[in-house]
């Protein structure tokens, strides 16, 4: 997979990083009952998944509790994660944006095949991406920073 490192939402994203994973409620509850506060959920929500979310994470509810980022497939490294992003089940409001945004939405195609040729193995571009991580330097002393919010210097 191509580390994709893009500022969406104040939030640095790293495509198809949440194939596996959890968010605590609090984290996205927002989208649930006052995006943007509206008052209403977030409109890139799939409406048929919302009542799902909305039971597992209640209004005023246990904030801790986590929540899976890839419902399509629980605990496999697959293809489901974008999946669920073309169909607005995106738990994270910057994983959905990688669908919704222009920029980052043919990327997902690419893993989901629908861009015929230029279709990515998901598991094969991975471990390329991992590979390339692992050759990045560490950065010490005033040359790097570990960040609080990644688009921000602390």
């Amino acid at each position: 997979i191509e580390i994709i490192n893009i500022n969406v939402s104040l939030s640095c994203v790293t495509l198809g990083g949440h194939t596996i994973g959890t968010s605590a409620c609090q984290f996205f509850s927002y989208r649930l009952y006052n995006y943007s506060n509206t008052g209403a959920p977030d409109p890139a929500i799939d409406p048929a998944f919302l009542p799902q979310l909305q039971s597992l994470c209640p209004q005023n509810g246990d904030g801790s509790k986590r929540i899976a980022l890839d419902t399509g497939s629980v605990g496999k490294f697959d293809t489901s994660f974008f999946t669920n992003l073309g169909n607005g089940r995106g738990i994270l409001e910057s994983d959905q944006k990688l669908w919704t945004d222009a920029s980052t939405k043919t990327y997902v195609q690419r893993y989901l095949g629908l861009r015929g040729l230029l279709g990515l193995a998901f598991d094969v571009e991975f471990g390329k991406a991992m590979v390339k991580m692992g050759n990045i330097e560490l950065k010490t002393g005033t040359n790097g920073e570990i960040r609080k919010v990644c688009s921000k210097i602390n």
